[in-house]
C-alpha cells in the first residue's frame, strides 16, 4: 500500500502546505451544500414546485447515496487513492449539482441530490482519514486547525451567500453556485494531495457485493418508511409495517455480517469502547439538534416573523460568523481544559437556552431579541462538537481510526436524515394544528376578528375597491395573517422541542464519565 506523507513528485514545499487546505475546502464544500440546502429547502421546494413529502425525498435519496458513497469509500480509494478519490468526487459533485440547477420538477431534484450524497457525503471521513495518514505529525495539528475553520465558516457563509443569491437570481443558482468552486477544488486535490491509499490489485478488499445491496435496499426501506410515516398512519399501513421489518432486519443481518467478516466494509470492533459508543451518541444528539435549528430559523423568521429570504440569510450567517470567531479562541484555550465533558454539557446548555428563547419569542420581536439566541446557536459546534471529536476516537489504535472514522461519518448521514424528516413532519403537525384552532375563532360571533375584518374592508372600499372586492381581499389578508400566525406558533413549538431534548442529553453527557 502507498502511505508516503510527501507532496506529489515535482511539487515542492509550497504545494504540500496548500494540501491541509484543499483538504479543509473538500469538506467546507460538503458543509456548506448541506446548510445552503437546508436553510432554503422551502425556497427550493417552490422552484420545482415540491409538496412537504417531496422534500423529504429529496432529503432521503440524499442521506441514502451517502451511506452508500461511505461504505463505497475504502474500495474506491484502494483503486484510485485519495489524491484521485477526492477529485473525482469533487468533479462528480459539480454534475450533480448542475444536473439539480437544471432540475424541472422533484423526481429530478430528488435523483440529482441522491447523486451529489454519493460523492460528497463521504468527504467528511476521507478528508478526516487523510489527514491522519497523510500529513506528517509535525504539520498535523495545524492541518487540523484548518479543516475546523474552513468547517465552521463554510456553515456560516451559506446563508449568506444563499440569501444574496436567491435575492438577484433564482432557486437554481444555489446548486450552480457550488459547481465551479467544486470544480476548481478538484483540480486542487488532483494537484497537491499525496497520492498515498492504492493498492494493488491482490490486496484490496474484497467488494462484499451481496452486504452491500442488502444494505441498500434494507437503507432505501427504512427511508420510505421515515419518509411515508409521517404523512400516513404507520399502525394502519401493513406496507409500511413490512418495510420497517424488512429493514431492521436487512441492517441486522448487514452488521453480523462485518462483525463476523475478517476484512469488512465497515469495522464495527470500534462499538467495542464505550468511549467510542457514547461519543457516536452524542455526534447523533449534535446533528439532529443542528439539522433542527438550520430548518426552525428561516421558518420561524421568514414564516412567521415576516423577514424577507434575504434579511434572514444575511442576518443569520452574520451571527454565525461572528460565533465560528470564537473558535480561535477555542483552539487556543482548549487544550488547557482538562475534563472535555463540561464543555459538551456546556454545549448542551447553550443550545437549550437558545431554543428556549426563541420558543419565547413574541411576533414583534426585531433584530435585537433574535441576535442573543442566533449568537448561542452558533457556539454550539464549539462546544459539543468540537470536544465529543477530541474524545470519541482518543481510544482507537490506528488502524481502527479509518473504519471508526467511517462509522461515524455513516451516523452523521442518518442522523441528518431523520432530523430532517421529523422536523418537517412536526412543523406540518403543528401547522395544521394551530391553524384548525385559529381558524376556529375566525367566526361572526369573535368581536375581534370581526373588527378587524372591518376596518380592513374600509381600507380597501376607500382605496377605490367595491364592497364585494373589498370584502374579498379582506377575507384573503385575514387568511394570511393567519397563515402567518399558524407557522410562528409551530415554530415555536419545535424550539421547545430542541429545548428539551438539549436539556435531556446534556443530563446525559454530565451522567458519563467515560467522556471526562
Amino acid at each position: 500500500m502507498n502511505t508516503s506523507a510527501s507532496a506529489p513528485a515535482g511539487r515542492g514545499i509550497d504545494v504540500a502546505a496548500l494540501a491541509p487546505w484543499v483538504i479543509g475546502l473538500v469538506t467546507g464544500i460538503d458543509y456548506f451544500d448541506n446548510a445552503l440546502f437546508a436553510f432554503f429547502a422551502s425556497y427550493i421546494a417552490g422552484g420545482v414546485n415540491a409538496s412537504a413529502d417531496e422534500l423529504v425525498w429529496a432529503s432521503s435519496a440524499y442521506a441514502l447515496g451517502a451511506v452508500l458513497g461511505i461504505l463505497n469509500q475504502h474500495a474506491w480509494v484502494e483503486r484510485l487513492g485519495y489524491r484521485r478519490y477526492l477529485a473525482t468526487c469533487m468533479f462528480a459533485f459539480a454534475i450533480g449539482g448542475v444536473c439539480a440547477a437544471l432540475g424541472e420538477n422533484s423526481v429530478q431534484l430528488m435523483l440529482a441530490r441522491g447523486f451529489q450524497g454519493y460523492f460528497v457525503g463521504p468527504m467528511l471521513g476521507a478528508c478526516r482519514i487523510l489527514i491522519q495518514i497523510g500529513i506528517p505529525p509535525q504539520r498535523r495539528a495545524k492541518a487540523l486547525k484548518s479543516f475546523m475553520v474552513l468547517i465552521v465558516f463554510s456553515g456560516a457563509l451559506a446563508p449568506i451567500m444563499g440569501a444574496w443569491l436567491v435575492t438577484h437570481f433564482e432557486w437554481r443558482s444555489l446548486f450552480l453556485c457550488t459547481a465551479p468552486v467544486a470544480a476548481l477544488t478538484g483540480v486542487m486535490a488532483w494537484w497537491t494531495l499525496p497520492d498515498i491509499g492504492d493498492v494493488a490489485p491482490h490486496e484490496r478488499t474484497e467488494p462484499h457485493y451481496a452486504a452491500y445491496v442488502v444494505f441498500a435496499l434494507a437503507q432505501a426501506a427504512l427511508q420510505v418508511v421515515l419518509t411515508r410515516a409521517h404523512f400516513e398512519l404507520f399502525s394502519g399501513s401493513p406496507t409500511l409495517i413490512g418495510l420497517a421489518i424488512a429493514g431492521i432486519a436487512g441492517l441486522g443481518w448487514f452488521a453480523y455480517h462485518q462483525w463476523r467478516h475478517p476484512a469488512p466494509l465497515v469495522r464495527l470492533d470500534a462499538l467495542r469502547q464505550s468511549t467510542f459508543q457514547i461519543g457516536l451518541a452524542l455526534y447523533v444528539i449534535y446533528y439532529y439538534l443542528s439539522t433542527g435549528f438550520s430548518y426552525l430559523l428561516p421558518r420561524l423568521m421568514e414564516g412567521g416573523l415576516g423577514f424577507s429570504v434575504g434579511d434572514t440569510g444575511y442576518f443569520t450567517g452574520t451571527t454565525s460568523l461572528a460565533s465560528g470567531l470564537l473558535l480561535f479562541v477555542y483552539l487556543k484555550f482548549s487544550a488547557r481544559v482538562t475534563h472535555k465533558k463540561w464543555l459538551v454539557v456546556t454545549g448542551f446548555g447553550i443550545a437549550a437556552l437558545a431554543a428556549w428563547l426563541f420558543a419565547r419569542m413574541s411576533p414583534e420581536v426585531g433584530r435585537l431579541q433574535l441576535a442573543g439566541p442566533l449568537l448561542l446557536r452558533g457556539l454550539m459546534m464549539l462546544f459539543v462538537m468540537l470536544p465529543v471529536a477530541n474524545v470519541t476516537f482518543r481510544g482507537l489504535a490506528a488502524d481502527d481510526f479509518a473504519h471508526g472514522y467511517r462509522l461515524k461519518n455513516l451516523v452523521r448521514q442518518l442522523a441528518i436524515s431523520f432530523a430532517t424528516a421529523s422536523v418537517i413532519a412536526l412543523q406540518q403537525h403543528r401547522v395544521a394544528l394551530h391553524q384548525t384552532r385559529l381558524a376556529e375563532s375566525a367566526s361572526p360571533s369573535n368581536a375581534t376578528f370581526m373588527q378587524s375584518f372591518d376596518m380592513l374592508t374600509r381600507g380597501f372600499t376607500a382605496g377605490g375597491h367595491a364592497i364585494g372586492e373589498a370584502h374579498s381581499m379582506a377575507l384573503a389578508s385575514l387568511s394570511r395573517m393567519l397563515e402567518q400566525q399558524a407557522t410562528f406558533m409551530a415554530s415555536l413549538d419545535g424550539f421547545q422541542v430542541m429545548a428539551v431534548i438539549a436539556l435531556v442529553c446534556g443530563v446525559f453527557a454530565a451522567w458519563q464519565r467515560e467522556i471526562d
